[in-house]
């Protein structure tokens, strides 16, 4: 019964993603091996839609099929159900998949957490302090004027797990102030009505409320020393399989290679972003699209070669998960376990 659901449901994102040119294909494309991808509709994804459209993956010896999904979960099911080898998801997703699934995380596409931040109302004493936490000089506020103030933001996320790493680098406990959880949408909508003082937000609001508002960035991920990241995760059965392991380890030194000509060249990673987004029926301002990827986001050969692979998500998110009650403790040793560096040595970044 369940697999005729899960397949109704794949079939579902199937359909969607064959308007962005995607699709699973069981056989082997003009005498190629098909990698088969899951992609999130957001700003992971259009790195390999322009893989696909520019002819790389055929160039590198291997055809690109992919799906497309709006959060990683579904993208781990259809992995568990063999329509997927693997797919870019961020950390809410990649930690159950390697606590749970037994998948495999083999590479780092980008941080994540670019925007991912505190924002305060303008006229707040804490806008006005600085250099109050070591070792993160950028970081607005201080323990005696963050005391008592509200905050609003979605729980069990990364925008809480900000929030509680800034109090701990002022000091202070969830305890020190008052946290109101709301799903990210209705926290938005609540703060710009003025019931909080601090708002967690993602990029979709941060930029905009920076922008447009005049509201202050009290903090960031990033400022905080705690980037989180997105990943290529792939099954058990791809990871195993020798000709799919060759095909994947194509795959990530291409991503590699096109997060470099995407940090180079800002007008085509905004384009290429705005356009993925809009043609899985979403919108986003060309203000926000070209901030974020002004950052800089995607790790390219260098960086990849250069990074400390897997530490930012086993000490950062696997940590607040546990400390959430989201996972077990128990299920550390088999995550760390899961972060594999196999195709990374065999593309030769590692």
């Amino acid at each position: 019964m369940w697999k005729s659901v899960l397949r109704a449901v794949f079939l579902l994102f199937a359909v969607s993603s064959l308007f962005a040119g995607g699709g699973k294909e069981a056989q082997p494309s003009g005498g190629l091996t098909v990698l088969n991808v899951g992609l999130l509709d957001g700003w992971t994804g259009f790195s390999t839609k322009y893989i696909a459209d520019n002819g790389l993956d055929v160039k590198n010896g291997f055809k690109i099929e992919y799906m497309v999904f709006s959060s990683g979960a579904p993208a781990n099911e259809a992995m568990v159900a063999g329509e997927l080898d693997c797919a870019i998801i961020g950390g809410g997703a990649t930690i159950p998949a390697l606590a749970n699934l037994d998948a495999k995380m083999i590479f780092e596409t980008n941080n994540d957490t670019v925007g991912l931040s505190l924002i305060a109302r303008p006229e707040l004493a804490c806008t006005k302090v600085k250099g109050q936490v070591k070792n993160s000089p950028n970081v607005l506020g201080s323990s005696e004027t963050v005391k008592g103030l509200t905050i609003i933001g979605p729980n069990g996320t990364l925008q809480q797990f900000c929030a509680l790493k800034y109090l701990e680098a002022l000091g202070l406990s969830v305890d020190d102030v008052k946290f109101v959880s709301m799903d990210a949408n209705q926290a938005y909508q609540a703060f710009m009505l003025g019931q909080a003082d601090i708002f967690a937000a993602t990029n979709q609001h941060a930029f905009r409320l920076i922008q447009e508002e005049k509201m202050v960035m009290l903090c960031d991920l990033q400022s905080l020393n705690c980037a989180a990241t997105a990943q290529v995760v792939c099954s058990n059965r791809a990871f195993n399989d020798a000709e799919k392991f060759r095909v994947m380890t194509k795959y990530i030194t291409v991503l590699a290679e096109v997060a470099d000509i995407m940090n180079n060249d800002t007008n085509l990673a905004t384009k290429s972003y705005m356009d993925w987004v809009k043609l899985n029926g979403g919108s986003q301002l060309e203000s926000v699209a070209r901030m974020i990827m002004e950052s800089k986001p995607y790790y390219g050969v260098a960086e990849t070669k250069a990074r400390n692979y897997g530490y930012d998500l086993l000490n950062n998110f696997v940590e607040f998960y546990i400390m959430t009650g989201q996972i077990e403790e128990s299920k550390r040793s088999q995550i760390a376990a899961n972060v594999k560096t196999d195709v990374l040595k065999a593309a030769g970044f590692k």
